[in-house]
């Protein structure tokens, strides 16, 4: 079993996928990930059965050799804005390879959607696509408006490292009476799509008006980091690999995400796992899939700064055994999605002569 990659940026919760590709399948796989333009340090660690291939080394016309060449039996395809992936979509597809691309955008019947849809619908699925592959329900609504068939969308697309973030839900049901971690987390790029304003304005408020006195850490990087900066009550901390952010995620008490835009948010499902409270806002993607309000968190009200000190406030005053039950929520929700699922779905477009080869 051959699989070729054509992918934008990777990140960490991408390898667990590859890593069940090969294992449960038994499948050898070529990644062709951008190496330039983006918006983390991150560098994928090296995998037994996946070869890693920087993008800026090859041309259009030498993917295509290659991808002839390799004669994968499936092709993933994420980067719709890199029309250098298209040839290779196309020769593959007219081949009779199934070609699948990603899509995490939610539809919002906006007047570039519904053009752009017909410009899918009519051109692109066509030519170059033979499935999409979606992580939600907002994001299958997408799908069948630019085209694709029932029997062409397949789900669990983005998936966290669930085994991993969920060590730190099972150290955190046997905290100690009084243990509980009083600090809200936020991981992301520090932009304003994220809503990284939103949170410093609403932290204050939370602090002034309300009189909080949970802390809170900011981990990443990006253009407003100087609001962050020597902030009161404010930690931050840069980038972090996967394994430290579960170390960290044992030292906070709630996840906020206050994002303007975020179509999906694996790092909503990274932090269910590990059992937390959810704090986000009605933008996220990954709501409706990860957050029950009043189960194992809440949504922002009006996606505000006041409604977010309102929240945070609302959520610092539960007893710490409330607290505990939320998170383990959490966790149970986020076993909806895992990388075992998310590899199953993909090699479901194969048909039925893909066997397991392994057990993961």
């Amino acid at each position: 079993m051959r699989i070729l990659y054509l992918y934008t940026e990777l990140m960490g919760y991408n390898l667990p996928v590859l890593r069940q590709l090969v294992e449960r399948y038994g499948a050898s796989i070529d990644v062709i990930h951008w190496n330039r333009n983006k918006l983390t340090p991150y560098k994928p660690d090296a995998i037994p059965g996946v070869t890693f291939h920087e993008r800026s080394a090859l041309t259009p016309a030498e993917m295509v050799e290659f991808a002839l060449k390799l004669s994968p039996q499936v092709v993933y395809i994420t980067a719709w804005m890199d029309r250098g992936y298209f040839p290779v979509a196309r020769a593959l597809k007219a081949r009779g390879v199934p070609v699948v691309t990603g899509l995490d955008s939610q539809w919002t019947g906006s007047l570039r959607q519904r053009l752009g849809a017909q410009l899918v619908r009519w051109v692109y699925k066509p030519r170059y696509f033979s499935h999409v592959w979606v992580p939600g329900p907002l994001q299958f609504e997408y799908a069948a408006r630019i085209g694709f068939h029932k029997d062409e969308v397949i789900c669990n697309l983005l998936t966290g490292d669930s085994a991993l973030f969920s060590r730190a839900a099972r150290a955190r049901a046997s905290l100690a009476p009084g243990g509980y971690p009083h600090a809200f987390l936020f991981v992301g790029r520090f932009a304003q799509d994220k809503g990284i304003d939103i949170l410093v304005n609403a932290y204050d408020i939370y602090r002034q008006r309300y009189g909080g006195s949970w802390g809170l850490t900011c981990v990443g990087n990006g253009p407003m980091q100087s609001l962050l900066d020597n902030h009161p009550g404010v930690v931050v901390e840069p980038f972090l690999s996967q394994p430290k952010l579960v170390e960290l995620a044992l030292r906070a008490g709630a996840f906020v995400l206050p994002s303007r835009y975020e179509p999906w948010g694996v790092v909503v499902h990274e932090f269910a796992a590990a059992g937390m409270p959810l704090i986000l806002s009605g933008r996220v993607g990954a709501r409706l899939q990860f957050l029950i309000d009043g189960y194992n968190g809440y949504t922002i009200p009006g996606d505000t700064a006041e409604g977010l000190a309102a929240t945070m406030h609302r959520l610092s005053t539960l007893d710490d055994a409330r607290l505990i039950d939320m998170g383990a929520a959490s966790a149970r929700l986020a076993q909806a999605i895992t990388p075992e699922l998310a590899a199953a779905s993909l090699m479901s477009v194969v048909g039925s002569g893909v066997t397991e080869v392994g057990n993961g």
